[in-house]
């Protein structure tokens, strides 16, 4: 489990080369994306989280600060989600709220709640989405 709430935490990810690299390469894209065109700024304005193989539903839903997989899990409240390839992408808070971007390995070591949920729910890469 990885959280990101500031640069810091974001040049940390990126200059780790033992994360896969499209894992960083997609937090980079992410993180200037919503800075530089949206203005938002990390730790109040968003945060990333990453969900990796191995990641309990305590863990995951106590990083989110909501429960979104295991027995305590809400119903689906994310704005959108989609399928990266090795890494599915939930979007939270796209109404205007502080933004939370997860992301969530692709493997058969995921937790199977949120694994299920992102198979259930995404969207193909390049293929428009309300949000």
């Amino acid at each position: 489990m990885l959280t990101l709430t500031d640069h810091a935490s974001v040049s940390r990810v990126l200059s780790d080369t033992n994360l896969d690299p499209d894992l960083r390469a997609l937090i980079g894209l992410r993180a200037w994306q919503l800075h530089v065109e949206q203005g938002r700024l990390l730790g109040a304005g968003f945060r990333l989280i990453v969900v990796q193989g191995g990641d309990s539903p305590d863990v995951i839903n106590t990083a989110l600060g909501f429960a979104i997989t295991g027995d305590r899990a809400e119903g689906h409240s994310y704005d959108w989600i989609e399928d990266g390839g090795l890494w599915f992408e939930i979007s939270y808070g796209a109404d205007g709220e502080a933004l939370t971007r997860v992301f969530v390995e692709n493997g058969p070591c995921t937790e199977l709640g949120v694994h299920s949920l992102c198979l259930a729910h995404f969207w193909p890469e390049g293929e428009e989405h309300q949000g």
